[in-house]
């Protein structure tokens, strides 16, 4: 659904993707009517000056008209450790007990965090559980790693926390897709707006797929003209739509603001001893 909204505070989600060229596109979406300008980021720092100067962010969250199946809930746990730390044997804690529950987790960026729990911690170590997983898996991987000493390893508290993510698939009918594409890597301003991206090439069309933070609309407009630039169209041609029609997504004019409530009292400290 598109709708235009300035939206108070929520967690944002992104996962790292490696590039990568082939297999089937998804049919094209319609092409979206160009919405009005917001401003987004894609560093925590950058997040929070913007929140800081209230440059249209509402309290936090940029302005997403792009919802329903383009925005999807995950969870990540987030962990706070000392300048110390040693991050790498934290990770591999992390992906043991995970992968003993039958679960692999995906690597984040701490940009992902709600601007008020950036304020709080930047965690050098976050993680993202698979789509279907709860708070309550999260929770049984954490307490699992706890037992295992890891307050040695410089670890301060584990925090296990809903966010959102924006699932998006870029579609553009063109006469050379594979020409298209390595112009788009090679101008660099998809991958400065998304950081993280796919792409794939099939006959006329060329797709280009994005999970990660939640994009302000005026990022979107971006990506779409960073693609249709090479591609010598007009950015309305380039449509946007969910990478997936199945599953459950989120109505962002009835998603509730952040609670400070969700990050008290959900510190998992690690055993020292």
């Amino acid at each position: 659904m598109r709708r235009t909204l300035l939206m108070a505070p929520a967690v944002l989600l992104a996962f790292s993707l490696a590039g990568c060229t082939g297999g089937q596109a998804s049919p094209a979406a319609n092409p979206a009517p160009a919405p009005p300008a917001s401003s987004t980021a894609n560093t925590a720092d950058r997040v929070l000056a913007q929140a800081e100067e209230g440059q249209d962010l509402g309290n936090g969250r940029p302005t997403v008209s792009y919802d329903g199946l383009m925005v999807r809930r995950r969870v990540v746990i987030a962990v706070h450790t000392g300048l110390d730390a040693d991050v790498a044997a934290i990770r591999r804690r992390l992906d043991a007990a995970a992968a003993a529950r039958g679960t692999a987790l995906s690597a984040v960026s701490p940009d992902v965090l709600e601007p008020a729990v950036l304020q709080q911690m930047v965690p050098e170590v976050i993680v993202a559980l698979p789509p279907t997983a709860t708070p309550d898996d999260g929770r049984t991987i954490v307490r699992a790693v706890t037992e295992e000493d890891t307050g040695k390893l410089g670890v301060k508290n584990f925090y296990v926390l809903p966010v959102l993510v924006h699932d998006l698939r870029f579609n553009v009918a063109t006469a050379d897709p594979g020409a298209v594409s390595a112009a788009v890597d090679r101008e660099g301003i998809v991958s400065d707006a998304l950081g993280n991206y796919s792409t794939q090439v099939r006959g006329g069309q060329l797709s280009i797929s994005y999970t990660g933070p939640l994009l302000g609309d005026e990022t979107v407009e971006s990506v779409r003209e960073g693609i249709s630039r090479p591609a010598h169209i007009p950015a309305a041609n380039v449509s946007v739509g969910p990478r997936s029609a199945s599953g459950t997504g989120v109505d962002m004019a009835a998603e509730p603001p952040w609670d400070a409530e969700q990050l008290e009292g959900q510190a998992i400290h690690p055993h020292t001893e």
